[in-house]
């Protein structure tokens, strides 16, 4: 069945597709709102404002939400990024309705109660310290201060214990009433419904939602790429990381085929870096790469855990794949199979209503357009070799490159 896409009355955008095979149905409220958006001093308070968001409204307490959430057996959580924040459910299709009052309830009703406010920030303060102690969240929650130095991405997503103690419910209320509104926000439906039993519910459910409309205004990165490394010395860990990574354009900047284009490029330089790190030297565990595009700004990284003897030549073989992409050496077969990849992988998202809705979401609130996830598999199977080459050799520019290492003390 073909997707729906409408603009309610109220501003607020809905996606809906139905997928008939199968049994589940996945919902999610996608909010146009980020750690980048945080002021300096509280950064981390759209991620605590996330969790608040779970423990009660004006017709509901925490323990009504948590309880009806258990009652239908409903998968739930909530995730921000540096530009978005999405709040979601999957479950049995019978349970729609359910789920789409719950998420409208907490998304537009949130009292943000100050008894939970005050409970929730030690569970805040331990999520990141989970990311903390974990080496894998090292990349992604440190490298952004490694490319950055003016704009907002230096700051981590989850904020620090200070700025997550110097937040207050002020600051909470504040970013909700302003950018929790229907034109900063969208609603996303996937799985077994049918289109005009789930557009008529999402409209009963937010149609009526009113809150005045504030701008984001939001600086797109412009630092240059420079040449700079930084290790990072910590106590009680075993294993050393290594991220090297470069700038790329933000979204807002670049053309679809150049986003396309970095997929495609993180997704040979994974498959490279498997291949030579681990499958030929048995250096590490987990290399991979990733590309991390947003609107603002964007990245692309490449990383590895390793046993801290092994940092100088895990970073040789590394730094050694980089100069080959940045080269442009890349022949057409290798392309072909990073592409059919990503495609399939895509394709296979297809099956998984959780991933899907959130994916469509966040791409949505990236790029602007409805059906960008949706559409991915075909739109990277059309991506040339002259284009995969043309990027990788703009910026994947070892002479210029950022790196980060973490190591034991």
């Amino acid at each position: 069945m073909r997707p729906v896409a409408l603009t309610l009355k109220n501003g607020m955008r809905v996606c809906i597709y139905p997928t008939p095979g199968l049994e589940s149905v996945g919902i999610a409220v996608g909010v146009n709102y980020g750690s980048i958006d945080d002021r300096k001093e509280i950064n981390g308070a759209a991620h605590y404002l996330e969790h608040m968001l779970f423990k009660g409204t004006t017709g509901r307490s925490a323990q009504d939400i948590k309880q009806e959430i258990r009652d239908i057996g409903v998968s739930w959580n909530a995730f921000t990024t540096f530009e978005t924040t999405v709040y979601y459910m999957q479950g049995y299709s019978g349970y729609f309705e359910e789920m789409a009052d719950l998420l409208s309830d907490m998304t537009t009703n949130s009292t943000l109660p100050e008894k939970e406010f005050e409970l929730e920030r030690g569970p805040v303060i331990n999520e990141k310290l989970i990311h903390q102690d974990n080496p894998r969240f090292f990349f992604y929650d440190t490298f952004g201060k490694v490319l950055y130095k003016r704009h907002p991405a230096m700051r981590p997503v989850g904020g620090s214990r200070e700025s997550i103690e110097r937040t207050t419910r002020k600051d909470l209320l504040g970013i909700y009433g302003s950018y929790y509104t229907p034109r900063n926000m969208m609603v996303v439906v996937y799985g077994k419904v049918e289109a005009r039993k789930a557009a008529r519910t999402v409209k009963e459910r937010f149609g009526a939602f009113s809150r005045r409309y504030v701008e984001l205004k939001r600086p797109v990165a412009d630092e240059a790429q420079r040449k700079e490394e930084v290790t990072i010395r910590k106590e009680n860990i075993k294993q050393a990381r290594i991220g090297i990574g470069f700038k790329t354009m933000p979204y807002l900047e670049s053309t679809t085929g150049e986003f396309l284009s970095m997929l495609i490029i993180s997704k040979m330089l994974s498959y490279r870096l498997f291949d030579e790190v681990r499958d030929r030297n048995g250096l590490s565990y987990d290399p991979s790469a990733a590309y991390y595009p947003f609107s603002t700004f964007s990245f692309i990284g490449a990383q590895a855990g390793v046993e801290p003897k092994d940092v100088g030549a895990a970073k040789d073989i590394m730094l050694d794949e980089l100069r080959k992409l940045g080269r442009g050496e890349i022949g057409r077969e290798e392309v072909e199979r990073a592409k059919e990849g990503l495609a399939i992988q895509y394709m296979m998202q297809r099956e998984n209503t959780l991933s899907m809705v959130n994916s469509i979401a966040s791409y949505a609130l990236i790029t602007g357009e409805y059906h960008f996830a949706e559409r991915l598999p075909g739109m990277v199977r059309k991506v040339g070799l002259d284009a995969v080459r043309r990027y990788c050799k703009r910026y994947i520019r070892t002479e210029r490159r950022s790196a980060v290492v973490l190591k034991p003390a």
